[in-house]
């Protein structure tokens, strides 16, 4: 080979390089969309609608273009993202409570699809214990973590209690609406679906950032910049017991944890 198809080779693998890192800049450009978003909920939410509804057609097409490659599986995995925000200020006025369930019963089925889309099994998924030996103390000290966690939120956020008076009975339903509904829910999208689209194009840590990234963005709305780092970290610890573990079960958990502790629990003893 003379040094002309050399040079010709090198130039060739140089653009493929290249092209590799400006395509793996796409999701975060999304991402940094929803961020921006959501920012416009804050102000006019039908502006932020809108935003919304341009990023989730805009990751179908791109992930229609980059059809079979690894790409587009993460496309369509972050379109769960802008959907969250579209069917929560979409639905009809409920009792906050019965909010939460409606809205998770359609995203569970668009979380459902986009799994069919990428051809993803439960395992691939974590819904697994994984190994026993080496998983089961991890879980366990990860759900624990549920309760410092919601003291903390509960702390930043302050929210109302959703009921007048604390009643054991009435904690019941609420409780299982937090821990499937949110827990489940929200643990089954990012840490379950997202993140392993995401594992699977970009590197590592790239893949636990953005995902943090974007659960984090989706709790502009509270208003609070301390609690959107907060839940960032959170977002990463989550993630990175996930890639220990390879299971969403003691995150969820934990998740289910925070909320019900944030919301039924501290209000009415702080």
């Amino acid at each position: 080979m003379n040094l002309k198809a050399l040079q010709a080779l090198n130039g060739q693998g140089q653009v493929s390089v290249l092209k590799e890192k400006i395509e793996k800049t796409y999701p975060w450009l999304f991402a940094l969309g929803m961020a921006v978003a959501e920012l416009l909920v804050t102000v006019k939410p039908w502006s932020g609608i809108v935003l919304h509804m341009l990023i989730l057609a805009g990751l179908l097409i791109v992930s229609a273009y980059a059809y079979e490659k690894p790409r587009s599986k993460l496309y369509i995995a972050l379109t769960l993202g802008p959907l969250i925000r579209i069917l929560s200020l979409s639905l009809p006025h409920l009792p906050r409570i019965y909010w939460y369930a409606a809205v998770s019963f359609p995203l569970l089925a668009g979380a459902l699809v986009v799994a069919r889309l990428n051809s993803y099994s439960l395992a691939d998924m974590g819904l697994r214990w994984g190994n026993w030996r080496k998983n089961t103390i991890i879980h366990i000290l990860t759900c624990l973590s549920g309760i410092p966690l919601g003291i903390a939120e509960y702390f930043i956020l302050r929210p109302e209690p959703i009921f007048k008076t604390f009643n054991p009975v009435e904690f019941i339903l609420p409780a299982l609406i937090f821990l499937i509904c949110t827990g489940f829910t929200e643990e089954f999208i990012f840490r379950g679906i997202m993140y392993r689209a995401a594992a699977d194009f970009l590197s590592p840590k790239n893949s636990i950032f953005l995902i943090s990234f974007v659960f984090a963005a989706l709790h502009i709305t509270h208003l609070s910049l301390i609690d959107v780092a907060f839940v960032f970290a959170v977002a990463v610890y989550f993630t990175l017991v996930v890639k220990w573990t390879g299971s969403i079960i003691g995150v969820t958990i934990a998740h289910g944890i925070t909320n019900i502790s944030l919301y039924l629990i501290w209000p009415y003893f702080f």
